[in-house]
């Protein structure tokens, strides 16, 4: 009997040897199943896009790991000090993490060292999309959010110095310090927006739909205040006033600011605070007044984003300031059909005249165009679709052989570009156009003229899916866009000219993600609200006048 039950326990467990190898193989199975799906969708499917509530993230009451090797001076490790696991470069098919090393704990004004390891796996994708030479293969879009405060700094991440890294279908690691002022406590959030390329497509006549694809998080950061806090609200007042437009910031619920400002608030009610210096707030009459008597003429090249920033000026911010009208259409994105009062704002070039004792604004109709009237102040704008053929006439026709005669001699020169170059060509030809522009700006301006580079309006959290228009709009290719046009720009007139850099991006940037992906999904035309076009302002005002 003994022996019979013994031969009948080895057949069950026999048996149940068999039906657990059974169902791991067919979970194996069903998982590549489910993986080679999901990457042909990114070619076949437009699904809808995850709100931020599907976005993975930590609870606010979680603890910091046990291991944190909390050090009694807090300090700093950058990733150049800190080796990366080997057991990363092996990994393959698995989901994408960010990592975070030790310490868990740093000093306001410390940085974190910040790793998104991306599994291999490949995704058969056309070899037609591929990175601009030197830029990462898969684009990663991670902030580190303050579970109290609500502050929300991007992570900017950079290939690590592994050759692998620039392989395509390899497994890639990503690395960012990220310096952290505010004390709080932070979670790293976050999604690849594209693999292997995919977030350039101009070499290639399918614009890919973007598909998120979740990061898996399990480190908090803790950012406490020292006892000379530099960043600390509380010194906010006694910081210098703002005279360079593009201060690294941060946005702060003005219920949780510890004085009073009449900074204007986003549609959120948070306001813009940079870290090294402090916006004073100017009212558009006071603004008028600084450029009397500072700078009586401005040339103001640009797009529709320009068109939205001198609304605001000429109108001395009653443009889209009224209750009633703040979420029209108009003033959250779409205003180019809108019957504007002041002047013609779809013009190719527009003289508009501005009065600071009267508070108004009209166009300049005395004929002479350069010479500007006695107790006003003139900017002339030029409507460029940026530096894409698409310009009739052609951009550089704007520079005719009288053109300083004609149009005079400014103090500042702004330059407006990016959002069309971004959509509508590619690299090679804009940096080609962008190293004309630096010509005809050499050979018309003198080195008195202060040149002023407008950044292109940030972009993320979707991806553009009007028909007609095919735009090549990314986050990577704007981030990319920007800074050649900057490079190159401050390389060929930086010894003879007085360059700034108006960031309007890093405003829209730091955003909390949900005003981001809102502002996305409601403008396809990458405009932002009316009441970020008054922040984006402050800055001008700040630069032009403190």
């Amino acid at each position: 009997m003994v022996e019979i039950l013994s031969k009948i326990q080895r057949q069950i467990q026999s048996s149940r040897k068999h039906r657990i190898g059974l169902v791991v193989l067919v979970a194996m199975v069903l998982a590549t199943i489910w993986k080679l799906l999901l990457f042909n969708e990114i070619m076949q499917s437009s699904p809808k896009l995850p709100t931020y509530s599907d976005m993975p993230n930590i609870p606010q009451d979680a603890t910091l790991p046990e291991d944190a090797a909390f050090s009694t001076e807090l300090k700093t490790k950058l990733c150049s000090e800190l080796p990366i696991s080997e057991s990363f470069l092996t990994m393959t098919g698995s989901p994408a993490f960010i990592d975070i090393s030790p310490p868990y704990k740093i000093s306001a004004g410390g940085s974190v060292c910040v790793r998104v390891v991306v599994p291999a796996f490949s995704t058969n994708t056309s070899l037609s999309y591929a990175p601009f030479p030197g830029a990462p293969w898969d684009s990663i879009l991670v902030d580190m959010v303050g579970n109290n405060t609500g502050i929300s700094i991007p992570v900017v991440l950079q290939p690590s110095n592994r050759a692998q890294n620039y392989i395509r279908d390899s497994t890639h690691i990503y690395e960012a310090d990220v310096v952290l002022r505010d004390a709080d406590t932070y979670t790293p959030t976050g999604y690849i927006e594209y693999r292997n390329g995919l977030w350039n497509n101009e070499e290639h006549i399918e614009r890919p739909p973007m598909i998120p694809e979740q990061l898996l998080v399990n480190s908090l950061v803790t950012v406490e205040d020292g006892a000379l806090n530099d960043f600390s609200l509380n010194n906010y007042l006694n910081l210098p006033l703002c005279t360079e437009p593009n201060a690294d910031g941060r946005w702060i619920s003005v219920d949780k600011l510890p004085f009073n400002t009449t900074l204007a608030p986003d549609n959120y009610n948070r306001v813009w605070l940079p870290y090294s210096c402090q916006l004073q707030p100017y009212t558009y009459q006071e603004f008028a007044q600084c450029l009397q008597q500072k700078h009586s003429l401005i040339h103001w090249f640009g797009d529709s984003n320009t068109r939205r920033a001198l609304k605001k000026i000429t109108t001395f911010g009653q443009w889209c300031s009224e209750p009633n009208r703040i979420n029209s259409v108009q003033c959250i994105c779409h205003d180019s059909a809108e019957r504007f009062g002041v002047y013609n704002s779809n013009s190719p070039v527009i003289p508009i005249d501005i009065d600071s004792a009267m508070a108004v604004s009209s166009p300049a109709l005395d004929g002479n165009i350069g010479t500007v009237p006695a107790n006003k102040s003139r900017i002339i704008m030029f409507r460029w679709g940026g530096l894409t053929p698409r310009n009739n006439p052609p951009w550089p026709d704007t520079f005719s052989t009288n053109f300083t005669q004609q149009m005079g001699s400014p103090s500042v020169a702004i330059f407006g570009l990016i959002n069309w170059d971004t959509a509508f060509t590619t690299r090679s030809y804009f940096i080609q156009q962008v190293e004309l522009l630096a010509d005809y700006i050499l050979h018309n301006y003198s080195n008195q003229t202060q040149i002023t580079i407008r950044t292109g309006q940030y972009y993320c959290c979707t991806y553009d899916q009007v028909p007609n228009f095919k735009r090549m709009y990314t986050r990577l290719r704007n981030q990319y866009f920007n800074q050649y046009l900057i490079d190159i720009l401050q390389a060929k007139l930086g010894t003879n000219y007085s360059i700034s850099i108006w960031d309007v991006s890093q405003i829209a940037e730091r955003r909390p993600y949900a005003a981001r992906e809102e502002m996305a999904l409601a403008c396809p035309s990458n405009h932002v609200r009316a009441e970020l076009v008054d922040i984006e302002n402050t800055l001008l005002m700040n630069h032009l006048c403190n």
